[in-house]
């Protein structure tokens, strides 16, 4: 349903590709997947589904996690004026253009009415005849759209790491886990980009259990709670930290950057796991994770990008010697 990848810096664009299912169609769809995989790009070919279940399931969400979109549009009955096109596949057009797609390729098959959204929607790209010519008249229409596949319309995860020194800030110190988000897009920024902890678990199956804390996390390295990412660019979040939290009404001790964690008895709660959110109640931001693997969940948020939810394991094996790595990453 989501592509739900392993973690890497870099992952291809996703072509969604709209077309016919009738026989001979799905083999023009076939050869058009293959011919897209090896100019570079995942793909995911629409099946011809019936049910709004079915159209929200999977449909919509593939076309949320995409970054292209290719709609080869084959004839259908004799109406006044020429043919109509597939109707499912027009559907899936106005959906497309809903979700605010600004890659988009219509190629249609040869005396198609411009009906539905083709009627509004400028198509100025080659027609084909028939099967034997359709996979070259979309080839000649990548070649003059200039795809590349290192383009997305959605945020993306980046690198994960904690700090190297114990810090102190605004009540907590500690080793803070920090989390770039990336913008791919070369156009436009993202701008109020946010982030916030929704759910957590530990063992096996997980049993997630939802975040009460439901504020925006700190954006990292500016005095504030949402960030500016410029195109082709990266920003970082504060995703929590592991130390401790001190009380704002006694001498603050900061420890000595040695490694080691040593709170003062007086100064400093136990040791734990401390969200740097927006939320001002003092003391509020303790997680409750014990020593352990854990697993937690995290949505990103920007304007006119698809929200990104990324799952990020981290390890507890004592207080001072936490890990964490990005185990996958969705749009929802």
């Amino acid at each position: 349903m989501f592509r739900n990848v392993t973690h890497t810096e870099y992952v291809k664009s996703k072509v969604f590709v709209s077309c016919g299912q009738r026989p001979g169609e799905k083999a023009i769809s076939l050869k058009l997947g293959k011919l897209l995989e090896n100019r570079g790009f995942d793909v995911y070919i629409a099946i011809d589904v019936q049910t709004i279940l079915e159209i929200n399931a999977g449909i919509i969400h593939e076309l949320k996690d995409s970054d292209y979109y290719l709609f080869v549009n084959f004839v259908r009955e004799l109406v006044d004026g020429g043919h109509r096109g597939s109707l499912f596949s027009n559907q899936e057009l106005a959906i497309a253009y809903a979700l605010g797609f600004e890659r988009m390729l219509v190629i249609n098959q040869d005396d198609i009415r411009p009906e539905g959204m083709l009627a509004y929607i400028g198509v100025n790209s080659e027609t084909f005849h028939d099967f034997g010519d359709c996979c070259d008249v979309v080839e000649r229409a990548l070649d003059r759209s200039r795809w590349t596949n290192d383009y997305s319309r959605r945020l993306r995860a980046g690198t994960v790491r904690f700090s190297d020194e114990i810090i102190a800030y605004g009540g907590l110190a500690g080793r803070f886990l920090y989390l770039d988000i990336r913008n791919n897009r070369p156009d436009i920024a993202a701008l109020e980009a946010t982030a916030k902890l929704t759910e957590f678990s530990c063992g096996d199956p997980p049993g997630w259990q939802r975040s009460r804390i439901r504020s925006p996390l700190k954006a990292t390295g500016r005095p504030g709670y949402s960030h500016t990412i410029f195109p082709r660019s990266h920003e970082a979040f504060d995703l929590l930290c592991v130390g401790s939290f001190g009380r704002p009404d006694l001498q603050w001790h900061i420890p000595a950057l040695s490694g080691a964690l040593v709170p003062s008895p007086t100064a400093y709660e136990e040791p734990g796991v401390f969200l740097n959110s927006a939320l001002d109640v003092v003391g509020s931001q303790r997680l409750p994770l014990a020593l352990g693997v854990w697993q937690l969940r995290y949505q990103f948020f920007a304007i006119g990008f698809p929200i990104l939810q990324v799952q990020i394991e981290l390890t507890l094996p004592n207080w001072n010697e936490p890990s964490a790595k990005v185990v996958s990453e969705e749009i929802i």
